[in-house]
């Protein structure tokens, strides 16, 4: 989750902040056990109920692809130097160690440290799954000064074509090879060796796309663009994505567009937003600028309010449908509440 405030670098940036909101919400849904039952079914047809889960799930996936172009679109966008580099990154390294450590002992009620060492080092600390996010944000603060390089030298035209090599690379190839393997009950992948990293790995492949649509599309060929355009491309997305999970079953979910139905919803807020800019400084604009700065302090204290908040509101509850509704009202109980209490700590800093 990018540390970095929008409407401190540029008050026309509010559409970042909206973003921030909505990545943070799904970033709490995803680990519930409401998001985690969308893939439950025990049934060997398709129902309209399987498909809104299934189409929950896919929107959910998203949360992360959001962040990431977020990140890429306020670091690319001016230098850095080594100093900012490794001051931000042994930052954020301080605050994923002392929020795994109170999130582990919260979930567990004790600490063992040979344990929490090893368990640190995988990213896999009991209570601390969410954090995982912050390892690949040092990643990318380590890579900062080389994906700058590429920002720098950036066109729209190289986007697009990186945007097409990964639907060809992620989406289109392992999509054939799905109905091939259905077909002739075989087992064909890509070779691993063959890992264009701009084209495959989210760490960077996000930033830089996230930096290029919507630091390089000029406003003049931003005003042609439709918003609806990309409703329907995460539409798209979302739906092949559902169908070819049920090809291959709900236990290997389909993430081959995954970054179409991000782009799809980036630009869409983007497109919305840039025509309200006029508006930035009313109620709407003032309320999303508060909440998309508190986003950060949310995404850390959720899972250690969490351990609490669970168990009330979402208990065990036995109604599927419930069990979703009953997580989309905790999303919103906790980041109330862990807003508030971010808030307040600004507000005490200050």
């Amino acid at each position: 989750m990018p540390l970095e405030s929008a409407n401190k670098q540029d008050n026309k940036l509010i559409h970042l902040e909206l973003l921030r909101i909505i990545a943070c919400f799904l970033v709490i849904l995803n680990h519930t056990a409401g998001y985690i039952n969308c893939f439950v079914y025990d049934k060997d047809y398709i129902t309209f109920e399987l498909i809104g889960n299934l189409f929950i799930g896919m929107l959910v996936k998203i949360n992360v692809p959001l962040f990431f172009m977020i990140t890429g679109s306020l670091l690319l966008n001016k230098d850095r130097d080594y100093n900012y580099v490794f001051k931000k990154t042994v930052k954020t390294f301080g605050i994923l160690l002392l929020f795994s450590i109170v999130a582990n002992f919260c979930n567990q009620g004790h600490i063992y440290v040979p344990g929490f060492i090893r368990s640190f080092a995988t990213a896999k600390v009991d209570g601390a799954g969410p954090y995982w996010y912050l390892y690949a944000y040092i990643g990318i603060l380590l890579m900062l000064p080389f994906l700058r390089s590429i920002a720098a030298r950036l066109s729209m035209r190289d986007v697009i074509y990186i945007i097409i090599a990964r639907t060809l690379i992620t989406g289109i190839i392992p999509m054939i090879f799905l109905f091939l393997n259905v077909i002739m009950d075989s087992n064909i992948y890509i070779a691993e060796d063959f890992n264009p990293v701009i084209f495959t790995v989210d760490c960077v492949f996000y930033p830089i796309v996230g930096f290029g649509l919507d630091r390089l599309l000029e406003k003049e060929k931003t005003d042609k663009l439709k918003a609806i355009s990309f409703i329907l491309l995460f539409m798209g997305a979302n739906v092949l994505e559902i169908f070819l999970t049920w090809i291959a079953g709900l236990d290997n979910v389909y993430r081959g567009f995954d970054f179409l139905m991000a782009i799809g919803i980036f630009m869409f807020i983007k497109l919305i937003m840039g025509k309200r800019a006029g508006e930035e400084t009313g109620n709407i604009g003032g309320f999303i600028k508060l909440v998309g700065g508190l986003t950060f302090g949310i995404y850390l204290l959720d899972p250690i309010v969490g351990n609490l908040l669970k168990p009330l509101i979402i208990g065990t509850r036995r109604s599927d449908n419930m069990l979703l509704l009953m997580s989309f009202v905790y999303c919103i109980v906790s980041m109330v509440i862990c807003g508030v209490i971010t808030f307040l700590f600004k507000k005490i800093r200050k």
